[in-house]
């Protein structure tokens, strides 16, 4: 090679080496300032955050009272801030109010909200709480003005009105229009028919106005909203209500009323969905009293009845099955024994059922035969913790005849005699999650074991807290060939302490606050 070619190389090198240089700085400084941009539009999104923050605690002084205007400087190089007085609503409905299937409708509005945009996400401010999306999922900032706090519900329904849209530095003026108007409770409302005291009912029903405290059915608070995702979330999270999504963009959060214990009732109908409300049921083994009256027809065939419950949400089944042999003329100083057998599924997959079950001599002081104008009248007290009660862990000792089907359980001698018949009973099972009572819980016992402390008291107290919180207790009688039960007069008592109040909603507090925002 040359010296003419070597130096050709060497410049031509060095032409290549001044090249790459430039080309990464040139990707160096791209890259940098790409990374400057979004680190600017990152910060911008935070700031952004903090003013909506901002804005939610001073709306919150106007919308309650606490003042007559604010005003709150938004001063933003980027993204838009808007008013949206259309969007969202909150519905505050109470179901099943009179026990009847009626729903009243106390609150439907339109919330609005205050938007910030820009291409990092979506902030806003909704309901007395700040929202926002970026890139997936609405989330909570902060909270709505919704308290939930042992048993009562205080919600001052913030509305957002206004329109208008503006970039950049914006000053936004808050303004009341409607300060703490009263929804729940009161007494009197403008029209008889729309949302508002009294309750919508028939003339020949007298008004009931809205009043504290709420007794009977449910309380159900729906919101549709862009922001579904983080109410959605903060229901769940802050309160111990159910929420149920019930639309892309709604969400329901029920809060369960509780009319506390039965006391005295009255047999529920057979062979229809009639039945024993009992709500709020305490934890632990919170039964008191529980006892029931039966009168039979005097006559032959088959002597049976049961109380039951099947939660269809859970699939949990509960049932308490009496059986006395009261077959031919009643005579009380001959007084028959009584089989006690108490049935429970808990829903699982496995279809694993237990059952437990005794026969209380007639001598015990558990059961009291006398007569009611000739017809044998039964007393069982379910509580009983004698040793005469003392139950077996063990397969039915009855005919558990046919099964459940639909709504209304129709089978033969037992309500859930079907899966009793076909699915398998447990082969041990353990009593425990209640705290002791007696020697009988916690313990294990095996399939067909009979040698036990557990006694009647104890295994119905522990089952029916296991049942749940919520139990609507149906009545059954055997089949048609059986000795008829007067149902007008067999009945029962049952008691027990009752859940705390956290977990169901006794007062309604509820008002309309409305503001104004202005874009200046």
């Amino acid at each position: 090679m040359s010296i003419t070619s070597r130096g050709q190389s060497e410049t031509v090198g060095f032409v290549l080496v001044i090249a790459l240089v430039l080309a990464g700085a040139g990707l160096t400084v791209a890259i940098g300032g790409a990374a400057i941009l979004d680190t600017q539009a990152s910060n911008e999104y935070q700031r952004a955050e903090h003013s909506m923050t901002l804005f939610d605690s001073r709306a919150a002084m106007v919308a309650l009272g606490d003042a007559d205007a604010q005003r709150v400087s938004l001063g933003h190089d980027a993204g838009t801030i808007s008013v949206r007085d259309e969007s969202g609503w909150m519905r505050i409905t109470h179901a099943n109010y009179s026990g009847s299937g009626e729903t009243e409708v106390i609150f439907n509005e339109t919330l609005g909200s205050v938007v910030y945009e820009s291409e990092e996400g979506t902030i806003a401010y909704q309901g007395g709480g700040v929202w926002k999306t970026q890139g997936g999922q609405a989330q909570m900032i902060s909270p709505p003005e919704f308290h939930y706090r042992g048993a009562t519900l205080t919600l001052p329904a913030i509305q957002v009105t206004g329109d208008g849209a503006a970039s950049g530095s914006v000053d936004l003026t808050v303004t009341p229009r409607q300060q703490a108007r009263v929804v729940y409770p009161n007494a009197t409302t403008a029209t008889e028919n729309g949302a508002g005291a009294p309750y919508d009912e028939t003339a020949a029903t007298s008004y009931r106005n809205y009043t504290n405290p709420v007794r009977n059915g449910t309380v159900n608070v729906t919101v549709h909203s862009e922001y579904a995702d983080g109410w959605e979330t903060y229901f769940r999270e802050r309160t111990t209500g159910n929420t149920t999504r019930v639309g892309e963009n709604t969400v329901r959060l029920t809060l369960a009323t509780t009319s506390g214990p039965p006391g005295a009732f009255e047999m529920p109908e057979f062979g229809t969905l009639d039945y024993v409300e009992a709500s709020g049921i305490g934890d632990g083994h919170p039964l008191t009293r529980f006892e029931t009256s039966v009168v039979f027809g005097n006559g032959g065939g088959t002597n049976e009845f049961s109380y039951w419950y099947r939660d269809e949400d859970t699939g949990t089944q509960w049932e308490l099955h009496v059986s006395p042999d009261v077959s031919g003329n009643f005579d009380a100083s001959d007084s028959p024994d009584v089989y006690v057998a108490q049935y429970f599924y808990d829903g699982n997959d496995a279809e694993e059922y237990e059952v437990w079950e005794t026969t209380i001599p007639a001598s015990s002081d558990a059961v009291e035969w006398n007569s009611n104008d000739g017809d044998p009248e039964l007393t069982v007290d379910f509580l009983a913790t004698d040793s005469s009660t003392e139950m077996a862990y063990d397969e039915s000792g009855v005919d558990t005849g046919g099964g459940q089907s639909g709504d209304v359980c129709d089978g033969n001698q037992w309500c859930f005699g079907e899966n009793i018949n076909s699915w398998n009973m447990k082969s041990d099972v353990t009593l425990d999650g209640h705290g002791p009572i007696g020697s009988c819980e916690p313990g294990t016992y095996d399939k067909g074991e009979a040698d036990t402390d557990c006694t009647l008291g104890h295994i119905v107290n522990h089952y029916l807290s296991e049942a749940g919180s919520e139990v609507r207790i149906h009545a059954k009688t055997a089949p048609g060939g059986s000795t008829p039960i007067q149902q007008d007069i067999s009945g029962g008592v049952l008691l027990y302490e009752e859940q705390p109040g956290s977990r169901f909603v006794t007062y309604l507090h509820i008002t309309e606050n409305e503001i104004r925002t202005d874009l200046d």
